[in-house]
């Protein structure tokens, strides 16, 4: 971690950033919206605007509109001149898109990660993740476990040697945080987090890189099936008509 780089940090229950004070404005700017994009203070669909981030966040206007641009091209904020500016909606379609993407480049990168080798002590501190046990009263469960597994997937992406693969995993999976946020109770995050990382984890230390690569790409499976499973029951989707959606019969009506 570079010294500006901020961190993710749990801080009475809700997420913080860590450093944040000493980035550049502009910098600040981007790391706290997206923050709050990602837990889901700004929450999707919401109309926004750079007067409105400029107050919430107590910064000027030229950090917001500096920021803007990057949290655009990323995904996060859509803005035209017809609809103004608003937080990026959460579709199943864009979380279909996430874990495609994730599924042609992360079990390759633990591949490369075992191929490479991994420092002993960063695969022990893997280990000690994987094996943690949650406390049950602990309002801020969920949020440890899905750093946690951020964490974990984001070390192995680093240790494929290649930085260009690594910055895009990590910008999926800020991408799938914001999924997971999205209707996570801590019963469902503890029954997610498996025996799978540990398993990842033996392989890369064994240097079996096609082992490694195949119990990657099982348990992201598992993964997009439980979000999956967990945003089909949301009660919101309970009044959707299904026949306005884009299936074969509503884009082609039957002849009069």
């Amino acid at each position: 971690m570079t010294k500006k780089e901020t961190k993710l940090r749990v801080i009475d229950g809700s997420l913080s950033l860590d450093g944040v004070e000493s980035l550049p404005l502009n910098v600040r700017a981007y790391e706290l919206i997206r923050l709050d994009i990602l837990t889901f203070r700004l929450r999707p669909g919401e109309r926004t605007s750079e007067r409105l981030l400029a107050t919430r966040y107590d910064l000027g206007m030229a950090p917001i509109r500096a920021a803007l641009p990057r949290l655009v091209q990323e995904g996060f904020i859509e803005k035209t001149a017809e609809r103004g500016t608003f937080i990026a909606p959460l579709t199943l379609r864009g979380v279909r898109d996430t874990y495609q993407m994730r599924y042609l480049l992360e079990p390759h990168a633990a591949e490369l990660a075992a191929v490479r080798g991994m420092d002993p002590a960063r695969l022990d501190r893997l280990r000690k993740v994987c094996e943690s046990k949650w406390a049950a009263d602990a309002d801020d469960a969920v949020i440890h476990i899905l750093l946690a597994n951020r964490d974990f997937n984001l070390a192995i992406a680093e240790a494929s040697g290649n930085l260009l693969l690594a910055n895009t995993i990590r910008h999926l999976q800020n991408l799938s945080l914001r999924i997971l946020f999205l209707a996570t109770t801590q019963d469902d995050a503890e029954n997610f987090w498996g025996a799978g990382p540990g398993r990842i984890r033996d392989a890369i230390a064994e240097r079996n890189g096609p082992l490694a690569r195949e119990l990657y790409a099982a348990d992201l499976a598992e993964g997009e099936r439980w979000a999956m499973r967990a945003i089909m029951a949301l009660p919101e989707l309970e009044g959707v008509n299904l026949a306005d959606l884009n299936t074969v019969r509503s884009r082609h009506p039957p002849a009069r």
